[in-house]
């Protein structure tokens, strides 16, 4: 019942989304609840890192420059070599150096479709984490309902039952009633007056979670909202939540990561060609007064065609973890299924009732 309410409350809200009331409602503490979350900040700042990822792989694709310099002070002595003699140097260098990838082997390819996944899965990660905060202030809002509803259904009880008691006691005393009748009378209050304490108790703790989640004090709030519509059939249900579970979808899009990365590991041991070009400013490198400027234009290529083996362990760790990630994905397809079918017997149940 509880579990229904909640998913009815927590549907009717992404569907008519905030507006304003004059008391604290359902959508004020949900809004409130998401601007002071520490989880949501925390998955916004995972998405927001993933977004730069892709910028870095996509960024690998690109002409890279460099400069590299340095400057010394020192004293050389070519021992007569040449006819030169010891004196005091100066040695610097500067060099220039720019590259362009022509050629990578589908590293650099593979490299932004992992990192791309990579972010849709943070994305679909900061979705999931406001879902999942919204329920909380759902369940949370709803509890706190419950809880005063009860906590005033228990004080009128206990107010019935302390009568009770005392016309139980003024029979008593004339003699029209037995004391066992009596003492059944106070144990009745007994039971009521712990059954208040426990709604208080259990008030005290819901209002100080929803507190905690809205940063403001549980006032006077509005009541719940009506439920929306839902799927006319179980079957429709559960199609509609496959096609609009953000933890589905996040799992969907980490195994699209995890084939991504098998692709770069089966890249590892391929060749590289890549365009260059280089100057240089040499000074007092090799004995006094050395000077050396250069200038050079070609292709550069790189292939390590033996590791010993790590790059084929490389492509097994992946396959290993692409398996991982497809196995994840059905087991989230079960759950929420599951989670489907219970939900939808629950508000089955309820209505029913």
């Amino acid at each position: 019942m509880k579990r229904t309410a909640v998913l009815i409350a927590a549907g009717l809200f992404a569907v008519a989304g905030p507006r304003p009331a004059t008391a604290q409602d359902l959508a004020t503490a949900v809004t409130d609840a998401r601007a002071r979350s520490p989880a949501l900040a925390a998955a916004e700042a995972d998405a927001d890192a993933a977004d730069a990822r892709v910028a870095q792989a996509r960024a690998a694709a690109g002409p890279t420059a460099r400069i590299e310099g340095s400057i010394g002070y020192g004293r050389l002595d070519p021992g007569g070599y040449f006819g030169l003699t010891a004196d005091d140097i100066t040695p610097s260098a500067l060099q220039f150096v720019g590259e362009y990838p022509l050629y990578a082997g589908g590293r650099i390819a593979s490299a932004i479709d992992q990192a791309a996944a990579g972010s849709r899965a943070a994305k679909l990660g900061t979705d999931m984490a406001r879902q999942n905060l919204t329920l909380a202030t759902v369940s949370t809002y709803a509890e706190v309902l419950t809880a005063r509803d009860m906590v005033a259904s228990y004080t009128k009880l206990a107010e019935a039952l302390d009568e009770i008691v005392r016309h139980a006691g003024l029979r008593y005393d004339v003699g029209d009633t037995t004391s066992s009748d009596v003492a059944q009378a106070q144990a009745r209050r007994a039971e009521g007056q712990a059954g208040l304490v426990q709604a208080q108790g259990r008030l005290i703790a819901a209002e100080a979670r929803l507190e905690r989640l809205t940063g403001k004090p549980t006032e006077t709030l509005a009541p719940l909202p009506p439920r929306p519509e839902v799927p006319g059939t179980l079957g429709e249900a559960v199609e509609a939540a496959l096609g609009a579970n953000a933890m589905l979808a996040q799992a969907s899009a980490e195994v699209e990561g995890a084939d991504a990365g098998v692709r770069a590991a089966k890249a590892t041991n391929r060749p590289t060609v890549g365009a260059f070009v280089e100057g240089a400013r040499v000074r007092d490198q090799f004995f006094p007064d050395y000077r050396a400027d250069s200038v050079t234009v070609g292709v550069r290529g790189r292939w390590t065609f033996f590791d010993s083996g790590a790059g084929r362990a490389r492509v097994r760790e992946a396959r290993a973890g692409l398996t991982a990630r497809e196995a994840r994905l059905r087991q989230a397809r079960d759950e929420v299924t599951q989670a489907v079918i219970e939900a939808w017997s629950g508000l089955d149940s309820a209505e029913r009732s």
